[in-house]
């Protein structure tokens, strides 16, 4: 038995059925074979089906879901085509024809599928919501793409007004709202539309996350509060509110009115409340730090800018001197001395400047695997494993930052350990966090207890020969990404450093949708909203 490893689209079960037996009953048994997640007992059914009867466009819609399905678009193109041979004007089959096209990377014929169906029947909200997503991808704030993403939205909230059924208006409000919240002047109504997708669905850490975001961003503090504190009610282990509720706290109480609200946080969510706080107190500690950092980085770049004058100033000393070896010598050695101590304060400054990050659309697969295999391609004498999850979803991110950090963290990995020693990298989702990660691990000799708070520390190195640099820029620029760096060791069995990077919600095109990453919630210097989609 061959099971689903994507999650599977719905089957049709109010298309005309056919006319011909054989063909009812292989339907049918190919029916109970999908639900059953049998796909490939399913396929089989549906094939038989469409032997017995090629017109029947019920057999053709759920063989193309089967294909869909087990990833293979083009197949589901196939048939998905050969049924609006017989029916042109199927609404089911153009649906799934445009969910085809969107896997096989074509929006322009995924776009013209779905707008037939809209030209037809103006209420097929399902279709104008993949519409206002292929319009969106990709496209800039203020583009006329995502102004008419907007519209398809718009005219999705406007249809359910008519009262016109939508199982799915909370995601297309999330979306919507994450859309409008990128205009000051749009604020105030991302805010409605937010509240309104929480209304369809309360439970989504996300959208309360964001609406809170919001709400600090106009100088409503206290629903802002809740908000947040609602976010990590719903998903304790979901970074963002911890990090949003952190910068409330930062900048807008007195340190007894943190303390206030730290006896309440402990009251209001009980045996989970130290756990809670811990997380909460890290983020403080970190906001704290880059604050320290920023000021230092001001502060520290003048010194530079006086030590590189006092350099050149050197230099023309010894250049005037002329032919005095003994004088000549003596300010070469003390200009060497200058410029080391030079160099070695630039390195320093730079594990302190805040990053500014360029984020684009990331496949964090194929970016780390071709990091791996340059590392492999410098380093012949190592074999270096990677590993991935099958469905990682996209983020938004510095790319080029991203592969210096990760080249970092592998490098430091190779330098720790030898020739003979299991060095990896994987990639993955984590459901329960909300986030993607990346792993790099050896099979060294650890990192001694005593030193791990240290590690991420400017300057600081458990070798001889290190600068101390490499893991605290990694730290920097991981946290300009709104992500965390974390050490996993044992002194004697080995290490790993684990990066997690928030996901962004780039939504899928297909029926999971949102909910593929909603699912969990069951149960930076600035506030972090989500993105649903870039």
């Amino acid at each position: 038995m061959a099971n689903a490893t994507n999650e599977q689209l719905t089957i049709a079960t109010g298309l005309p059925e056919s006319e011909v037996m054989d063909a009812r009953e292989a339907r049918r048994a190919g029916d109970e074979a999908y639900e059953s997640g049998d796909l490939d007992d399913a396929r089989g059914h549906y094939l038989k089906t469409i032997s017995n009867d090629p017109r029947n466009v019920r057999a053709h819609h759920n063989l193309a879901a089967v294909y869909l399905s087990q990833g293979l678009a083009e197949d589901a193109r196939t048939v998905l085509q050969q049924g609006l041979e017989a029916f042109p004007d199927s609404a089911e089959l153009h649906y799934q024809l445009g969910l085809a096209y969107v896997r096989l990377d074509d929006p322009k014929s995924a776009r013209q599928a779905f707008e037939r169906i809209v030209e037809h029947n103006p209420d097929h909200l399902d279709a104008r919501f993949q519409i206002a997503l292929l319009h969106a991808r990709g496209a800039a704030p203020a583009s006329n793409d995502r102004e008419q993403a907007i519209e398809a939205l718009d005219a999705i909230l406007a249809a359910v007004d008519r009262g016109v059924p939508y199982d799915s208006l909370d995601r297309a409000c999330f979306l919507l709202a994450s859309f409008l919240d990128d205009f000051a002047d749009q604020r105030q109504r991302a805010i409605e539309v937010y509240r309104l997708g929480l209304e369809a669905d309360p439970l989504f850490a996300p959208g309360h996350n964001n609406l809170g975001v919001l709400l600090m961003s106009g100088g409503q503090t206290i629903p802002a509060l809740g908000a947040f504190k609602i976010a990590i009610h719903l998903q304790p282990d979901y970074m963002l509110p911890y990090q949003n509720l952190a910068r409330l706290l930062f900048d807008h109480m007195s340190p007894s009115q943190m303390a206030e609200e730290y006896v309440a946080l402990s009251d209001e969510f009980g045996t989970e409340g130290p756990a809670i706080l811990a997380k909460l107190s890290l983020e403080l500690i970190d906001l704290g730090r880059g604050q320290v950092y920023e000021s230092l980085y001001t502060h520290g770049h003048r010194i530079k800018n006086l030590m590189g004058l006092s350099g050149g100033r050197l230099r023309k000393i010894a250049r005037d001197v002329g032919d005095g070896q003994d004088v000549t010598d003596r300010l070469n050695n003390l200009i060497s001395e200058q410029e080391q101590v030079y160099n070695q304060w630039v390195a320093y400054l730079r594990t302190m400047k805040p990053n500014t990050i360029n984020p684009t659309l990331v496949d964090l697969p194929p970016l780390i695997r071709g990091t791996v295999g340059h590392i492999d391609n410098t380093h012949p004498d190592r074999a270096i494993e990677f590993a991935t999850e099958e469905r990682v979803p996209q983020i938004k991110a510095d790319a080029a930052m991203l592969r210096e950090a990760v080249t970092n963290l592998i490098l430091n990995a190779l330098q720790a350990t030898e020739p003979t020693d299991r060095v990896s990298v994987q990639t993955g989702f984590d459901s329960a966090r909300t986030s993607v990660f990346i792993e790099v691990e050896d099979d060294g000799p650890g990192i001694p207890e005593g030193v791990q708070t240290r590690i991420f520390d400017p300057g600081f190195s458990t070798r001889d020969q290190g600068n101390g640099y490499g893991l605290s820029i990694c730290s920097r620029i991981i946290s300009a990404h709104r992500g965390t760096l974390r050490l996993i060791s044992r002194e004697g069995a080995g290490a790993v450093f684990r990066i997690d990077l928030p996901v962004d919600f780039e939504v899928m095109s297909e029926e999971e949708s949102i909910r593929w990453l909603r699912s969990t919630g069951d149960r930076s210097s600035h506030p972090i909203a989500e993105e649903f989609l870039e």
